[in-house]
């Protein structure tokens, strides 16, 4: 089971949420479906969950969301609004450049809880499509091994942004790991892979 998020909804009662304006009580739903899907899984949650949870009704729900596909389509959308300018400053380090975007990765708490909170095919095609625009935005390819070997790229950014993304949140999740050790092997294990193409392409 995944840790919580201590996100707090913005309202809770149906007499509050009557108040919000549209776009708060848009947030006010993705908010809610975050918490949720975190807890309970992706394809643990119902729209009559979420209008439980919110205290209001199911009609009131559908009136922003047709389903909760749209809503973690909405999060992951927001999600990455900015964050591959956060992230891609430390991909331009040099050496340890890995190491230091492990770190920030670590920093980027909900979005990692709420890439590992479904396993079904659905889920896995959403999330598959987050970590493709993730790796077109920060532009991998300008790393100076992977610019010689164009047939490569779309291979190595996905070994690097699976890599990452899993070991953060083993991270996250089970906080027993050592992170200064594994950020350093975590580099030289992806800095000697790419070492590797390069030699063998």
């Amino acid at each position: 089971m995944a840790p919580a998020v201590s996100k707090t909804p913005h309202h809770s009662s149906a007499h509050s949420a009557r108040r919000l304006s549209a776009d708060d009580r848009r947030q006010q739903i993705l908010d809610m479906a975050a918490q949720l899907f975190i807890q309970r899984g992706f394809e643990g949650v119902r729209m009559a969950d979420l209008a439980q949870a919110l205290g209001t009704s199911r009609p009131t729900i559908y009136g922003y969301f047709a389903s909760t596909e749209e809503m973690l389509s909405g999060l992951l959308e927001q999600q990455l609004d900015g964050l591959p300018e956060r992230l891609r400053p430390y991909l331009l380090q040099g050496p340890g450049r890995f190491r230091a975007l492990f770190g920030a990765l670590l920093q980027e708490r909900e979005l990692l809880l709420l890439l590992n909170a479904g396993g079904g095919p659905l889920f896995r095609q959403k999330r598959q499509e987050f970590l493709l625009t993730v790796q077109e935005r920060l532009n991998i390819t300008e790393l100076p091994r992977a610019q010689r070997h164009a047939a490569e790229q779309p291979y190595l950014a996905l070994i690097v942004m699976e890599l990452l993304g899993a070991l953060s949140y083993a991270q996250l999740s089970q906080g027993e790991l050592d992170t200064t050790q594994l950020s350093r092997h975590l580099n030289d294990f992806i800095e000697g892979g790419l070492a590797a193409v390069t030699r063998q392409t």
